[in-house]
């Protein structure tokens, strides 16, 4: 199992399903590659989503899902193919109404001909049956056209297919990140980006907005606040300095060793 597919099981369908909108039992479907309650159009546009929602390469769980719905529609091309050869039914009718012909054509110069005629009769079977020969071939010509018919129907469906899925992934709502700090008593802040140890102080009451994309070292004064990860309200409660790490859309309680070591080894 990769890594990837175990990160998706460890949130598990119900979160996914906040997370993405995509129903819990195609979640399940999915990660349990029960990809016959899918089919290809929804299979390829809610892996498209879980890729863009996590930032995840799940390539090696989409190949399996095209390599099952191709060997399923091989299977219904081998049947279309099958039902193919019943033109030949006509064909024979059309060639043993010609051979009667013939042979009344052969009988009739019999009875009332010889010598010469004879040869005419001759000359008159040959291009008949030439005309017979030069019949064949449209047949087969018609029997490959079949196929190669039902080849581009199959490409084509499943370009179909493909445009249909980027427009769901499309049109599936996404959920808006966001990071938001609100007070209703005045407290001390301060917060550094962990990335560029740029650091900021302030006091303030109210409600401050922080970038969800980057990672955050946080302090406070006190802790009578609330944090609003994607608009999910976390509550806190303590008279005490506490200190937080933010990233990837979650929020912790750190230590002061912890604060060090993430602020190069400074307690501020």
């Amino acid at each position: 199992m990769s890594e990837e597919l175990t990160k998706l099981k460890s949130l598990g369908p119900q979160k996914i399903y906040e997370d993405t909108h995509i129903p819990v039992q195609h979640v399940k479907a999915i990660l349990e590659h029960n990809f016959d309650s899918l089919n290809r159009v929804q299979f390829l546009g809610f892996v498209s989503i879980l890729e863009r929602e996590y930032s995840l390469d799940l390539s090696i769980l989409k190949a399996s899902g095209i390599a099952y719905y191709d060997d399923k529609d091989a299977q219904k091309l081998d049947e279309n193919i099958f039902i193919a050869p019943q033109k030949t039914n006509k064909s024979s009718t059309f060639y043993a109404i010609v051979a009667i012909i013939i042979f009344i054509i052969v009988m009739t110069y019999k009875m009332g001909f010889s010598g010469e005629e004879e040869q005419q009769e001759q000359e008159v079977n040959n291009t008949l049956i030439q005309k017979v020969q030069k019949t064949i071939k449209p047949v087969v010509v018609e029997e490959l056209v079949v196929v190669e018919e039902i080849n581009s129907t199959s490409e084509s469906n499943e370009s179909n297919e493909i445009n249909e899925a980027q427009t769901i992934a499309e049109e599936t709502p996404q959920v808006v990140k966001s990071f938001k700090i609100v007070t209703k008593s005045k407290v001390w802040f301060g917060y550094i980006d962990v990335d560029t140890n740029k650091k900021r102080q302030k006091t303030f009451k109210g409600e401050i907005d922080l970038d969800p994309q980057k990672r955050w070292l946080l302090i406070f004064g006190h802790a009578y606040i609330d944090m609003y990860i994607n608009g999910e309200q976390i509550k806190m409660n303590s008279r005490d300095k506490i200190r937080f790490l933010y990233e990837d859309g979650s929020v912790k309680a750190i230590s002061t060793q912890e604060f060090r070591k993430l602020n190069r080894g400074r307690k501020w």
